[in-house]
């Protein structure tokens, strides 16, 4: 996209945007289609000459999260709109809007030079490449347990082309997996002097964005790896409702005692509390009892999540 074709780009985004013009006075003006004019709004943005941006503060303003927070005594709440048949089935379509969010929120909340912990999972994921990190400035992001690969793709998506060296982003990863084979490698890991010093670091952020799991066969743990079916089975004979960073807890937020605990490597959730501001990104009616337990057990500051699932948190509430 060079000369007259960024010029026409321009062109269409400001009469739009600025002049607030149709796409049919667009279109009329310069001589070409309305679907041409659509199809040049839509490359503006795509190409970054257009930044769309929906306020956090006031999203936050919806009565139901107003609700939420007084409900569970968080300090803020965000609630995305669903489409009417969002809760559906498609996690991933809405793992997708809830990272738009999550993304709304971090952009407006995150400032430059401080540090970010940041869990692991799909929807935290979507999170940190959707976040317009050179808008805020320079951040240090680490990750609050193991697993280089589950981490990776999210920390390379957080800087984006065109951005000066001083804005970018930068990240230290704990060097392990999430869950070892075994208890005495855990332990061996954790013994290391470098796995130490990043997860003092890790202890140590200005604020934290985490999902929350749900023990079922789907979940990401399982997906990847970590988790075997008979360990799902072990989950649901000891009543765990969710997760957070890979440790269990029960309806009422209390940590389940379970072998795979001596297997993590990460921060613990007594730790995560001790972080300033925790942001639980999480959504879906399939999620309701892991993020009521979350709630519950205080392990949030902040929750970001889908209207369907809000209205279902303070009917059990």
């Amino acid at each position: 996209m060079t000369g007259s074709n960024d010029d026409l780009l321009l062109r269409v985004a400001w009469f739009y945007y600025k002049d607030e013009l149709t796409q049919d006075e667009i279109a009329r003006r310069l001589s070409v289609s309305r679907a041409s004019v659509g199809r040049m709004l839509d490359r503006a943005r795509k190409v970054g000459l257009v930044s769309i941006s929906l306020n956090a503060d006031h999203l936050g303003a919806f009565e139901v999260s107003r609700r939420l927070r007084q409900t569970f005594g968080l300090a803020e709440a965000l609630v995305i709109p669903d489409h009417e048949t969002q809760d559906g089935g498609d996690h991933h379509e809405l793992n997708a809007r809830l990272g738009l969010g999550g993304a709304q929120f971090m952009s407006t909340h995150l400032r430059p030079g401080g540090t970010l912990g940041v869990g692991w999972g799909e929807t935290v994921s979507r999170v940190i490449a959707s976040t317009s990190f050179g808008t805020v400035g320079p951040i240090h992001m680490v990750s609050l347990t193991g697993g280089v690969d589950a981490y990776l793709p999210a920390f390379l998506s957080s800087n984006s082309e065109g951005m000066a060296v001083g804005e970018m982003t930068s990240a230290t990863v704990i060097p392990t997996p999430i869950v070892a084979s075994t208890p005495e490698l855990a332990a061996a890991l954790k013994a290391e002097p470098a796995i130490q010093s990043v997860l003092k670091q890790a202890c140590g952020v200005d604020q934290a964005v985490v999902g929350v799991g749900t023990p079922t066969a789907d979940a990401t743990i399982v997906q990847m790896g970590y988790l075997e079916a008979d360990d799902v089975r072990t989950l649901h004979d000891h009543h765990v409702a969710g997760d957070i960073l890979g440790q269990f807890f029960d309806a009422a937020g209390r940590v389940v005692k379970l072998p795979i605990h001596d297997r993590r490597i990460g921060i613990e959730l007594t730790d995560l509390a001790q972080i300033p501001k925790v942001t639980g990104v999480a959504g879906g009616l399939h999620k309701v009892d892991a993020i009521l337990g979350a709630l519950r057990g205080g392990f949030l500051d902040v929750l970001v999540t889908n209207e369907l699932t809000a209205l279902r948190l303070l009917e059990l509430s």
